[in-house]
């Protein structure tokens, strides 16, 4: 079991790590944390594992007291949906979203789409697993099902303002997308090129994981060898998204966020915009410049959706394509998120590129991933060798100068130091790259490659 209760989810391989043993469990646990009586809501993605896995949790969880409606497959922005709409106490999906075949997991909420992270909930969950404090309840709570495709569909549909009829391809990575596009599409009248959209967690194409550039390869060729409007793809559990603009080219996050965050600024007027301390400077200089408020924020949906809550705000934004809305209870959809991005390309009627290229006025370095057992050191020395910089630490370090900006944080889901780098010009980015590259790796950091 060890190791399996991550940042914001509940993680690990099936059979070994996570069986229909420690799901129960966890299910009593949850429910003992949340009330007896209280009710649930529990969709799953479609791994062969997600259905005894679900029927274990469901069972520790009605052990524990709490009705579970159980919504079958579905994606895990389908639960949120089903969670803020219908007033349940809470939500779970079964799913390891991006994660490999043999992955499987538990991404639990309370009511309103609130996530339970680490921080707040799930290292109560495994306390009590661990101690084997597990009392079961007076009555065991009822079981039913019911089903929110429909609801979920129409809610995405309303938010459609685009009348023009795209073209463009979609890329479901063999995962719960594939389950909701078809039908999207034939709701809002919209066609797309189809890119394994059939169920299948063995990803015989490839991982769903479109923050790994490498996994948009096909979308990007499609996208360019049909002359397309745009490409988009999702994660295996459909709450993450990443976009190809009618050029092939990969859209950074960073870059969708301050086009997202423009519109609703200016259609909606002043409010915050969150975003992710990894984020590009453009995107404080155009929330600043359509009187809106910036707000960076630590990495990680419960964090992000928590600052998001509390600031009111119409939309956020992080660098994993996971993109939040007031609208849909300061939570993430991949669809919303879609059809966001027709509205605006209607609106304008410009194609992406286009509309994006004002924002590309700064040299990225991307990621840069190293391997280290010492990051809280190496993010210590940091501060100290950068002292004359702005420095915020409210996750690892970002340390800002005129002309280039760094940030040096540990992953939150992989023991890994991680690197961006942003600059005003491409030989200014070789330049401060060279230096604290060559820096980590005379400490003894090596960068790793997927």
């Amino acid at each position: 079991m060890a190791g399996i209760f991550k940042a914001y989810d509940v993680r690990g391989v099936y059979g070994s790590a996570l069986n229909e043993e420690i799901a129960e469990k966890i299910g009593r646990a949850f429910a003992n944390m949340i009330g007896a009586g209280k009710t649930i809501v529990c969709g799953r993605d479609g791994r062969p594992h997600s259905v005894p896995l679900r029927d274990a949790l469901t069972l520790g969880l009605r052990e524990g007291g709490m009705h579970v409606v159980d919504m079958g497959l579905c994606t895990t922005p389908m639960t949120y949906y089903a969670g803020f709409t219908h007033g349940f106490d809470a939500s779970v999906m079964v799913t390891a979203s991006h994660n490999a075949g043999e992955y499987n997991g538990f991404k639990f909420c309370r009511e309103n789409a609130i996530p339970v992270g680490y921080d707040d909930g799930l290292n109560e969950v495994e306390r009590r697993v661990h101690a084997q404090q597990l009392p079961a309840a007076h009555t065991v709570g009822q079981f039913s099902h019911d089903q929110f495709k429909e609801g979920y569909l129409s809610y995405l549909q309303d938010h459609l303002k685009a009348n023009k009829k795209f073209q463009f391809a979609v890329d479901c990575g063999n995962g719960m997308g594939g389950y909701l596009i078809g039908d999207l599409l034939e709701r809002i009248g919209q066609s797309a090129e189809a890119l394994y959209w059939d169920l299948d967690f063995s990803f015989p194409n490839h991982l769903a994981n479109p923050l790994d550039f490498n996994t948009l390869r096909d979308l990007c060729q499609t996208v360019k060898n049909k002359g397309l409007d745009f490409g988009v793809a999702f994660d295996g559990d459909a709450d993450r998204c990443f976009f190809v603009d009618d050029q092939g080219e990969v859209v950074p996050a960073d870059i969708l966020t301050t086009l997202i965050a423009e519109d609703f600024l200016i259609e909606r007027g002043p409010s915050a915009i969150i975003y992710d301390v990894r984020s590009s400077r453009v995107v404080r200089e155009v929330i600043e410049s359509h009187g809106g408020t910036p707000v960076m924020c630590r990495v990680g949906h419960s964090y992000m959706k928590s600052m998001l809550r509390k600031h009111g705000g119409w939309f956020g934004g992080e660098l994993a394509g996971h993109f939040y809305f007031r609208d849909f209870s300061y939570a993430d959809s991949a669809m919303l998120t879609m059809i966001t991005v027709m509205n605006i390309l209607d609106k304008h009627g410009k194609s992406l590129s286009e509309l994006i290229a004002p924002y590309k006025k700064y040299v990225p370095s991307g990621e840069i991933n190293y391997v280290t057992e010492k990051a809280d050191a190496l993010i210590a020395m940091a501060q100290e060798r950068y002292a004359k910089g702005e420095k915020l630490t409210i996750d690892g370090l970002r340390i800002d100068f005129p002309d280039w900006w760094f940030c040096l944080r540990k992953s939150n889901t992989e023991p890994l130091l991680r690197l961006v780098i942003e600059a005003k010009t491409k030989s200014r980015l070789d330049e401060v790259r060279g230096e604290l590259c060559g820096w980590l790796e005379a400490e003894g950091a090596h960068t790793h490659h997927h």
